[in-house]
């Protein structure tokens, strides 16, 4: 499948370049980021910058197919959101299950 997108010549190019300098960004919060949450939504800004990277790619070289790769890719992403949410959640096995300070002095 083909398709002529026009402005693809200076749009394409300066879709990547935006996307270059967000995975710079995204890349410095990783490794600078003050705690475990944020460089876990690091990461997962990480992953859809690469979505829209694979959909970019896709659109330049003209090939459908890349279009499934950030699809699996987006989905993929999904469930480690999921996984991080519930980490780092109340509930999840990664937060402490015992009481604070402040419970204990309801009590």
């Amino acid at each position: 499948m083909t398709t002529e997108l026009y402005g693809a010549s200076w749009v394409l190019p300066l879709a990547g370049s935006i996307l270059l300098l967000s995975a710079l960004i995204l890349v410095l919060r990783l490794l600078l980021g003050p705690s475990r949450p944020d460089r876990a939504v690091a990461v997962d800004a990480m992953t859809m910058v690469g979505v829209a990277s694979v959909a970019v790619m896709a659109l330049y070289r003209g090939d459908a197919e890349l279009l499934d790769v950030a699809v699996v890719l987006a989905i993929v992403s999904f469930f480690s959101s999921v996984a991080f949410a519930l980490l780092f959640s109340a509930g999840g096995r990664g937060a402490s299950n015992h009481p604070t300070h402040d419970e204990r002095a309801d009590r």
